[in-house]
Formats: structure tokens, C-alpha cells, sequence
């Protein structure tokens, strides 16, 4: 649909500046003809913090048969905002998980071995691609457009909401309570740091095991090497003396085979306990990697702790829905009462003539606002004309009565004539 729109007003011969999705694009390989980088925006301190390159991307419509929309874009990276690289974790897990570490620290199989975190994911600049159907804008240019227009969608929520101090906390009470999503995910990495390493633990305790159970078979090996050794010079003595049919002969035969399957049975025993071992050593090699991705994770999410306070969410709720209300009926009073000047205000203009002061004359027809007037004559004439749309517009009342607005004297000569009448 985008792809469709943006079509539809470059052939009208519109200019459009906006944003591609996120949905849209991979990373920096998605586009083409990428430009140069060159500083865009820079701190306080004279860091850059924001890079822009001109760029082209290929809009594809939903239907393959039409033809895609090339726009121009103006890449930025956003130095501020740090995103992990996607992929990385994987390619980390493939490689040597251990390169990081020193090489009295790489025995994970040994008692006593203690688990650092994994190093950090990298990390990219957040990409910002902004495009335009007009051809030949510069990127910096397209950019600073992009960003102006930034300000003026904010105007409303900046002249009428924070004016009004929507972005307040009225329930705020100023007691620091536990962040129950982060305590969640805390929870999981902790139990999950406990399982690995008692799965660990477990695997190294079986290595033991099995070292021990070696240490045995080879040395019953040895034995059993040392009397088949002993045995097969008594069979050759004999052998060489042509002794093979004496009666003697056979025992020590019979104990030689038997000393030499001993020993058989033994390397064979040691062959098995050698695959065990190497599949014990790849699980404990697996449960010591997840345990330093674990502390990664879990030094991750201190570094996002945030203190969190309470809030009285009803109050706030309330007092939202309140403003908003006032907000829409400010606007609702200018863009039916006021005059063109004021069609485009904020609530800033319109708190002087809100805050004015007046009488109210009732009878049984109508309700007679009489507004105070300001000192200055631009604005009594603004008022004036407020006054007489007010009137002209003929409104009623809840209870049916007729509104009838007019501009009296200044306040303060009001007042002043009401001290200087005598009283009866």
C-alpha cells in the first residue's frame, strides 16, 4: 500500500518525506548507491552523534507485474541509540566461546571453575532511512526536512497537552517500589544460572568418577600385562625346547590366554569410558557456555535496572481524561468562535480570554454573559467578534436557555464605579 501511494503522488508530481518500516528494510546491504557518511548532528562537545549518506531504495508493490518505486533516502545513523547486531549471538555461539578467556581459566571441567560473563553482543548505530519522491535532494537537506516536520506534528500535543501538564503524574507518591517485569526476568536468569550450574557440577563429578574408575583398569591392566608377559616367556621356553606336548605346558598356555583376555577386557572398558568422558566433557562444555551467556544476560539487566516509584494510577487516569476534555473543548471554542487569526493558536493565546472575568445576568429566556475587557484595543476587538459569533450562533443551554455574550467595561473600572456609588 505504501508502494501504491507513493506512486500514486509522484505521478500527481507531490513531494513526500517519510519514514520506510522497520518491516521494510534489513540493515545498510538493503539499499543502494550508498553514499559517503558525513556529520549531520553533533553533542555538546563537538561528538558526532548523528551521520547521514544519500542513498536509493526499490519500493515493491503487492503486485509483482507493476512496476517498483525508486525513491531517494537519506540514511542516518543515530550514534545515541545502540542496537545488538543481528546474528551476532549466533555467530558467537559457533565460534570459540572461550577466546576471551586466559588459559588457566579455559579448564571448565575442573572443580572449582568459575564462570565469567560472555563478552558483550556488538552492537550497531540505529539506522533511520528516510525518503522522498523528489528527485536531486540532498541528504542532508531531505533529513533536516523530515526532522522539521517532526516539531510541527508535535505542536498540538506541545500547545494544547503540555501547557496543560498532560505529561504530569499527579499519583505520584514518591515511594520506590520493586520493577516487576525486571524482578521476572531476574527470577528466570537466577534459576536458570542455578540449573546450569548444578548441571555442571554434575557432569564434573562423573568426570571424576570416571578418572578414578581409569586410574583402576589401568592399573589391573598393568598387572595383568605383567603376568601375561611372564607367562608368554614360559610359553616360548617351552616352545623353543619343543616341550608343547609336556604336561606343564598347557596350564601356563591356559593362564597366558587368560591374562590376555583380562588385559583385552580392560582396554576395551577404558575405550568406553573414553566416549563417555568426551560426551560428558561436551555436555559440561554446553552447560559452562550457557552459564556465561546467563551472566551476560543477567549483568544486561542490571545495567537496565531502573528505579521505579509508585503511582496512584486512578488519580492519573482521572486527571488525563480531564485534561484531554479541556484540550478538545479549547480547540472546539476556537475553531467555532474565534476569528482567523486564531485558527492555528495554541492554548497559550487563548488562556487570557479563558480567564477573564465577568457577570451573569439570568432570566427566564436567556443567560447574559457580560465579559470583562482587556486594556488593550487589539484584543477588545477580538473579543468583541468572539462576542458576537457567540450570540449570532443563537446556542442554548443544557437547560434551554439562550446564551447571549457581550463585552462591558474593564474590570477595574467597574469596580471602581461600584465604590463610588452611595449607598441607601
Amino acid at each position: 500500500m505504501a508502494a501504491e501511494f507513493l506512486a500514486q503522488l509522484t505521478l500527481e508530481g507531490r513531494q513526500v518525506v517519510t519514514r520506510l518500516r522497520a518491516d521494510q528494510y534489513e540493515d545498510e546491504q538493503s539499499f543502494e548507491q550508498v553514499g559517503d557518511w558525513h556529520a549531520f548532528r553533533t553533542n555538546r562537545h563537538g561528538q558526532v552523534i548523528c551521520e547521514v549518506a544519500a542513498a536509493r531504495f526499490v519500493l515493491k508493490r503487492p503486485d509483482p507485474s507493476d512496476p517498483a518505486v525508486e525513491v531517494e533516502v537519506a540514511l542516518i545513523r543515530d550514534w545515541r541509540k545502540m542496537h545488538p547486531v543481528e546474528g551476532a549471538n549466533e555467530a558467537i555461539e559457533t565460534c570459540d566461546w572461550q577466546a576471551d578467556l586466559l588459559d588457566h581459566q579455559r579448564h571448565f571441567w575442573e572443580e572449582g571453575w568459575q564462570a565469567l560473563p560472555a563478552p558483550a553482543s556488538p552492537t550497531t548505530a540505529k539506522l533511520i532511512p528516510v525518503i522522498t519522491t523528489r528527485p536531486g535532494l540532498q541528504a542532508v537537506e531531505l533529513a533536516q526536512t523530515y526532522f522539521r516536520r517532526w516539531n510541527c506534528q508535535e505542536n498540538a500535543i506541545r500547545d494544547w497537552l503540555i501547557p496543560l501538564n498532560l505529561d504530569t503524574n499527579h499519583g505520584f507518591a514518591k515511594e520506590q517500589v520493586v520493577n516487576s517485569e525486571l524482578a521476572k526476568q531476574q527470577v528466570v536468569v537466577e534459576r536458570r544460572l542455578q540449573r546450569q550450574e548444578q548441571l555442571a557440577q554434575a557432569c564434573r563429578v562423573r568426570l571424576t568418577q570416571l578418572g578414578e574408575q581409569d586410574h583402576q583398569l589401568q592399573e589391573q591392566a598393568c598387572v595383568y600385562e605383567q603376568s601375561w608377559m611372564e607367562l608368554w616367556v614360559q610359553v616360548i621356553q617351552f616352545e623353543a625346547a619343543g616341550q608343547t606336548e609336556e604336561r606343564d605346558y598347557f596350564p601356563v598356555k591356559a593362564r597366558q590366554i587368560a591374562a590376555d583376555w583380562e588385559v583385552r577386557q580392560r582396554r576395551a572398558r577404558l575405550e568406553k569410558n573414553a566416549v563417555r568422558r568426551q560426551a560428558i566433557v561436551d555436555k559440561c562444555e554446553k552447560y559452562c557456555r550457557g552459564l556465561r551467556q546467563s551472566l551476560r544476560r543477567q549483568e544486561d539487566l542490571q545495567t537496565q535496572a531502573r528505579a521505579m516509584y509508585e503511582l496512584d494510577h486512578a488519580k492519573d487516569q482521572i486527571m488525563t481524561l480531564l485534561k484531554v476534555g479541556l484540550a478538545n473543548l479549547g480547540m472546539w471554542v476556537r475553531d467555532q468562535y474565534f476569528g482567523e487569526s486564531y485558527q492555528h493558536c495554541g492554548w497559550q493565546r487563548l488562556l487570557p480570554f479563558f480567564k477573564l472575568g465577568g457577570w451573569v445576568t439570568t432570566t427566564a429566556n436567556e443567560v447574559k454573559l457580560e465579559l470583562c475587557a482587556f486594556n488593550n484595543r487589539a484584543l477588545v476587538r477580538d473579543l468583541e467578534e468572539l462576542c458576537r459569533k457567540v450570540t449570532a450562533a443563537r446556542v442554548s443551554l443544557p437547560d434551554g436557555r439562550r446564551l447571549v455574550a457581550a463585552v462591558g467595561e474593564r474590570l477595574h473600572a467597574r469596580c471602581a464605579a461600584a465604590l463610588l456609588t452611595p449607598t441607601g
